[in-house]
């Protein structure tokens, strides 16, 4: 089966805050660095076609813009440093 992916955006999020809320709504967090560097985050559930997909979508982004900051990417430490 395939995954249904929404809400891209720049940097990555807190899982510790992100995770418990979408997995409410059988979704996951995505955070992605490019080959360049630069951060992406995203979301993914299994694919069930319109309108469950859709459904899903709002649902964890509403869940998300209630909890404030959830949306903000985090500052992280250089992870160049060994």
């Amino acid at each position: 089966m395939s995954e249904y992916f929404f809400g891209l955006g720049p940097g990555h999020l807190d899982d510790a805050v992100v995770d418990p809320i979408v997995k409410k709504h059988g979704a996951y967090l995505v955070n992605y660095t490019e080959p360049r560097g630069e951060k992406r985050h995203w979301f993914a559930c299994r694919n069930r076609g319109n309108p469950f997909d859709r459904q899903t979508a709002s649902d964890v982004m509403d869940a998300l813009a209630a909890v404030p900051g959830a949306l903000d990417p985090v500052e992280e430490a250089d992870e160049a440093e060994d």
